[in-house]
């Protein structure tokens, strides 16, 4: 293989990464904007505890994922909190400990997670999903 050749690869690899890496591959589509938001593996669970649960702690989302990597878990509440859909407050300042917590741009996500629970319990097997439209979930005010 040519020197040219191992070049013109290696560009045209690092156009692929780059455009993979790229936060919307369509800019102008609402779900591709969306997706670059709470699409990403894990996203959607993070989402679900919050409406079961309320306000969670790192630990919490940690036990109810288990197997996932906490920097994956890290990695995702931070796109949901840069995109204003989740919060963080502490709770304990010595030591800092915090727990997260739907905004109203988040609680705005719940049709979303119903449509994906009610597709899920259609067509998939395993038993009915908690009833999210149930539990009571109010955005929480940080002063």
């Amino acid at each position: 293989m040519t020197i040219k050749k191992i070049v013109t690869i290696f560009f045209l690899s690092a156009s692929v990464i780059v455009l993979l890496m790229s936060k919307t591959l369509d800019p102008k589509c609402p779900v591709a904007r969306t997706l670059d938001i709470i699409g990403e593996r894990w996203t959607i669970l993070i989402l679900r505890d919050l409406f079961l649960f309320g306000p969670r702690r790192f630990q919490d989302l940690q036990n109810s994922l288990s197997g996932v990597a906490p920097n994956t878990i890290s990695a995702r509440i931070k796109t949901l909190m840069d995109a204003g859909v989740i919060e963080r407050r502490l709770y304990s300042e010595h030591p800092p400990r915090a727990e997260y917590f739907l905004t109203a741009r988040g609680l705005d996500l719940k049709p979303a997670l119903l449509a994906l629970r009610d597709w899920g319990e259609k067509y998939t097997d395993g038993p009915k999903a908690p009833r999210v439209e149930d539990v009571k979930t109010e955005p929480v005010c940080v002063d």
